[in-house]
């Protein structure tokens, strides 16, 4: 098989990165007729077999599969059983007693029915000169060079639902406690630009080795940057399913989202969901729903009852090595 991509400027680069096929770039933000007029010309004249639609709720996307005319058209039938179903010769239901994950895989198996129901992630590949940037930029911190632990701890979630956040004195004492167990460890900060007031709480209250690693500059250096962590602490976002797929052993935390849906896939990926919260989950993502502000009578109540324990004792599930094995002090 051979695979081009229609896709957003903002996902190009993680949707294609290492592939070989077109890109073919769409603004549904910008793009009036004109535009889309002519990518649907131009992906009618390539005449393509089968067309993959990998969101879950947009009439947008459905309805241009469907003006292509491409024979086999899949994509996800969402519960509410919208219009949306109808788009596609081969409409696959998103359940919600099964992961995300296992939806994308039956999605793939519509063209591919030999593909195991228990596949697993693959690292995302990257150019061998990211690989040499890398080695420049780990040289360039002197925090780095002890060789000790190098744990990276995603501390944000991106700029919607900040309800979901682990809180940062939570992710410093966590620190604290590893730092007690492994004395040359190195905390790696990631996240955005955008996120700088978050890392700098963080280090007020841990006084530890801390490396800023927000705004690396793309998916590919921070994908190399996963690889050579000993372990990922984020919060449920992208870095963190970035993290196991990358094999890094990798702790996800969730309160608000339901990891039964979300929870990181990879050869040595855990989670914490330890809530007894009423309102939680409160995301629902089948069926559309985000609340706009946190219900409950704490704000983020549910990654409150995550404690730090909880967490460090996840970590060392999937940690290789020993370094963690230790009773922190």
């Amino acid at each position: 098989m051979s695979f081009d991509y229609l896709v957003e400027s903002r996902t190009a680069e993680v949707m294609t990165l290492g592939a070989p096929g077109r890109k073919i770039l769409y603004s549904p933000r910008s793009d009036d007729m004109g535009p889309a007029l002519g990518i649907l010309r131009r992906i009618r004249a390539l005449k393509y077999e089968a067309v993959l639609d990998f969101e879950q709720h947009s009439l947008l996307t459905a309805g241009f599969a469907r003006a292509s005319s491409i024979p086999v058209r899949v994509g996800f039938a969402p519960p509410d059983s919208g219009p949306r179903s109808h788009m596609f010769t081969h409409p696959v239901p998103l359940r919600e007693t099964e992961s995300m994950w296992s939806s994308f895989i039956r999605v793939a198996q519509v063209l591919d029915p030999d593909l195991p129901a228990a596949s697993t992630t693959v690292p995302l590949p990257y150019p061998a000169d990211t690989e040499d940037w890398l080695d420049q930029w780990w040289r360039s911190h002197a925090e780095l060079a002890n060789g000790g632990p190098a744990v990276a701890m995603h501390i944000g979630v991106g700029p919607s639902a900040q309800y979901r956040r682990w809180p940062a004195e939570r992710f410093a004492h966590l620190a604290k406690m590893m730092a007690g167990i492994q004395p040359g460890l190195t905390v790696i900060l990631t996240g955005s630009p955008e996120e700088q007031p978050i890392l700098a709480e963080f280090r007020t209250i841990y006084s530890g080795r801390t490396v800023d690693a927000s705004g690396l500059g793309g998916i590919a250096r921070t994908a190399a940057l996963m690889r050579r962590c000993d372990l990922v602490v984020s919060n449920d976002t992208g870095l963190m399913h970035l993290g196991a797929a990358m094999g890094t052993p990798t702790v996800g935390l969730f309160g608000a989202s339901n990891p039964t849906w979300w929870a990181p896939v990879g050869p040595r990926a855990t989670y914490v969901y330890t809530s007894s919260q009423p309102c939680s989950p409160c995301i629902n993502s089948y069926l559309r729903h985000i609340p706009e502000t946190c219900t409950a009578a704490k704000s983020s109540a549910c990654m409150w009852d995550i404690e730090v324990q909880h967490v460090l004792d996840a970590a060392r599930r999937v940690v290789v090595g020993d370094w963690l094995s230790k009773q922190s002090s």
